[in-house]
């Protein structure tokens, strides 16, 4: 009976010891040291560029490229019940290609995703795409869209091919602008002015991981009493400076189908597809995290996810996809921190910071 005691004590020790191993390997990634950038840009081979159109009383729209010139590895995980997206089935671990060129976000709803015909033309020009044995060339370029026509403007307001064209020739690898720009311009989120965020992390071991995301959420991403982040624990200094509490009204939730956030995390890593596929899903979490509530019936949430491969560091998919969600938290966070309010006419849309401004020190 002892032999027996002290045998299952040592094979509970030796299960905590792996426990603890274990819990080394894959360890929350929190605190995260943002890159240079604190933008998807700081991933090499990860460019943005923007397109933003107004109509002077208060309409926005645009398009966001990500553009991964030498090409990357996708994954994509889309769990809205109202999703309007572009290339999505071609991302399936089983599926012949695995790798595309850019990511297109746009607004516009279904006819946003038109903005993709003026990426791949753009692509196309630059000798950018995957060859076929006939020798013609096509870019690949997965797509998704978020529901912004007819605020503060007519219904037809609306990116198209020209959008697309314009946001890929204006693709660079340096900061990346925030707010009322690009897929997030038209964007609202839970009673204020949604829009354009993104952020990045340095892991340790050479691993860079960064996020950008259009939100444009029924859900809030933050408490209307308070003003505080639901994922507000994971913000840095860098981000934002909480002090004082202050009370708000509850804010008008928007229509039933005027929603969808849209999202792209990036790695340096090299993955593969079903790996891709993977983080994508992990890194879900992050919205889901940061918006009440996220995937329902009128939301599209979708989330792509990219490997460019430029490190040669051993991937630890429970590293990169945790990294990828708080990355994504971050990222909707300074989304809603940046966005400016729309004053214009009878186009009245508040901003978080106009709520709360003692929480909002950009």
């Amino acid at each position: 009976m002892q032999h027996a005691t002290t045998l299952k004590t040592l094979q509970t020790a030796a299960a905590l010891a792996a426990l603890a191993l274990g819990a080394a390997a894959f360890a929350q990634t929190l605190p995260q040291t943002p890159g240079p950038k604190n933008a998807i840009t700081d991933v090499p081979g990860i460019e943005v560029g923007q397109h933003t159109v107004t109509n002077g009383a208060g309409g926005m729209t645009g398009t966001t490229v990500i553009l991964a010139r030498q090409g990357a590895i996708a994954g994509v995980t889309q769990r809205g019940g109202a999703p309007g997206t572009r290339e999505t089935d071609l991302l399936k671990s089983e599926k012949a290609v695995g790798t595309v060129h850019a990511v297109t976000l746009s607004g516009g709803s279904a006819y946003g995703l038109a903005a993709s015909d003026g990426v791949m033309t753009c692509l196309e020009s630059q000798g950018i795409g995957t060859r076929m044995p006939n020798g013609a060339l096509v870019p690949i370029v997965p797509s998704a869209i978020l529901f912004d026509p007819g605020r503060c403007a007519p219904f037809s307001f609306r990116p198209d091919a020209s959008f697309g064209e314009a946001a890929c020739r204006a693709v660079n690898s340096g900061p990346v602008a925030m707010g009322n720009v690009g897929a997030g311009a038209g964007a609202r989120s839970g009673g204020v002015k949604g829009g354009i965020g993104t952020a990045s992390a340095l892991l340790p071991n050479g691993v860079v991981v960064g996020a950008i995301v259009a939100v444009n959420s029924v859900g809030r991403t933050f408490d209307a009493a308070t003003g505080e982040f639901f994922t507000g624990y994971i913000q840095g200094s860098q981000d934002t400076t909480i002090s004082s509490v202050q009370a708000a009204p509850e804010a008008e939730r928007d229509e039933l189908l005027r929603a969808t956030t849209i999202a792209v995390v990036a790695t340096n890593v090299r993955l593969t597809k079903a790996q891709a596929n993977k983080v994508a899903q992990m890194a879900d979490d992050g919205l889901a995290r940061s918006i009440r509530i996220a995937h329902g019936t009128g939301d599209g949430d979708t989330v792509f996810a990219l490997a460019t491969g430029t490190s040669t560091a051993t991937p630890s998919i429970n590293q990169i996809g945790g990294a990828a969600a708080d990355v994504l938290s971050r990222a909707i966070m300074r989304a809603i921190l940046a966005a400016d309010a729309i004053r214009i006419g009878t186009c009245q849309v508040p901003s978080y910071c106009e709520q709360f401004p003692s929480r909002c020190q950009r």
